[in-house]
């Protein structure tokens, strides 16, 4: 509905009127009145401050956040973090220690949490294509893998610590039996953690049955990662388990990896609900199907903090 004298300047006699949060006038329409004030009144300043911090950002920050899909390579302001990062990771005698400050002095200051994980993860498919181009050799690589494993598992604990007071969904991410990729698994726990969850990476060989059960059966979401062909006979047995393990409740199965993507039709026939390419989309897939969950049942979704949505608009890549 077009609403009439609401938009544009109001005349100069009555911009010289009262600046006290006084009425001027009413505007009236077929179905709406309109109070005409010059300033808002305290209740509804406080009003409008809820509704921008809570379901305004919500909003904005599902657009913002969607540049974080494509990944941080060709962004030049990450550039020399990317670089540096790859850089250590290939040298003799770096240490972890090396690595959390690399990531603390390239990326600019305040940088969220998420960021630092993509920047991982950036360097990853950086080192995955100088391999496959022969520019890297098997033990830099293997030697390089490890190190961001250790410090994806390092930015997880970090966000652990910011987040354990407040309750928090949580996400199991699962490897087939004889699974030897697991860098990705644990990139995508940190995400997990940075977006407010609890997550446990678990290799289905080395859980008892008791242990997986539980981490199952009380998962909000479930990944599987599975990066090797040869073991889809493993894939099918750690889904038909966590089928038999698996709450009443409705919750998502998420699966990634290399030979995921050349497999989507048959994980799909055995019950995965999502493939994605990134541990950013499986993160966001989790997180909405959760918020959607929580408000069907009638309760208010599960959020890692009070300044979870707030974070959440400083995650647009400018």
């Amino acid at each position: 509905m077009r609403m009439i004298d609401t938009i544009g300047s109001a005349p100069e006699d009555k911009r010289e009127q009262s600046k006290t949060g006084a009425c001027d006038g009413i505007i009236v329409t077929r179905e709406i009145q309109v109070l005409k004030r010059d300033r808002l009144q305290r209740g509804e300043k406080d009003k409008l401050r809820h509704l921008i911090e809570g379901p305004v950002a919500a909003m904005t920050a599902e657009q913002l956040s969607i540049d974080m899909d494509t990944g941080l390579e060709n962004h030049p302001r990450y550039d020399t973090a990317i670089s540096g990062l790859r850089h250590l990771v290939l040298q003799a005698g770096t240490r972890l220690d090396d690595l959390l400050s690399c990531l603390q002095n390239a990326l600019p200051a305040n940088s969220p949490a998420p960021v630092k994980v993509l920047i991982v993860e950036a360097v990853a498919r950086r080192l995955g294509r100088e391999w496959s181009e022969d520019a890297s050799s098997f033990v830099d690589v293997t030697i390089a893998s490890a190190r961001l494993q250790d410090l994806a598992q390092a930015l997880a604990t970090e966000s652990a610590y910011r987040s354990s007071a407040h309750p928090s969904p949580f996400a199991a991410i699962l490897l087939p039996k004889d699974e030897q990729h697991s860098l990705m698994a644990h990139l995508t726990g940190a995400f997990f953690q940075a977006f407010g969850w609890h997550h446990q990476v678990l290799s289905h060989d080395q859980a008892t049955r008791s242990e997986f059960a539980g981490v199952v059966g009380r998962a909000d979401a479930v990944c599987v990662g599975w990066s090797n062909m040869r073991l889809r006979p493993e894939v099918q047995q750690l889904i038909y388990d966590i089928g038999l393990n698996a709450p009443s409740v409705n919750q998502p199965m998420i699966a990634g990896g290399v030979a995921a993507l050349d497999s989507i039709d048959l994980l799909v026939e055995m019950g995965i609900d999502c493939v994605c390419d990134t541990a950013y989309s499986a993160v966001k897939v989790a997180d909405n199907f959760n918020n959607l969950e929580k408000m069907n049942f009638g309760t208010p979704p599960v959020r890692s903090g009070q300044n979870d949505q707030a974070k959440r608009i400083d995650w647009r890549l400018p």
